[in-house]
């Protein structure tokens, strides 16, 4: 793992993406955030037809009322918290 400063990222792109292409997380930071450089496959940016039938699904679910609905995001932690 290599945490760089926004300054050693810009002086070191080609070999912080081949460290990358090397399965090796390289962590960016930028004034209080981190970040993260993730590799995106060509399949990743297409809506398969296994996909496009689960948001289907989805939608289908939710039009039924199938789907769980929260007054608020601390309701939705507080259920996810109990599970």
């Amino acid at each position: 793992m290599a945490s760089l400063t926004m300054r050693d990222f810009r002086s070191n792109l080609a070999t912080s993406f081949d460290r990358v292409d090397r399965g090796e997380r390289v962590y960016i930071r930028r004034n209080s955030k981190l970040y993260t450089i993730v590799p995106v496959e060509e399949d990743d940016l297409e809506i398969t037809p296994a996909l496009a039938a689960k948001i289907e699904k989805a939608r289908q679910e939710h039009r039924e009322g199938k789907t769980l609905r929260f007054e608020s995001a601390a309701a939705a932690q507080k259920w996810m918290d109990e599970l």
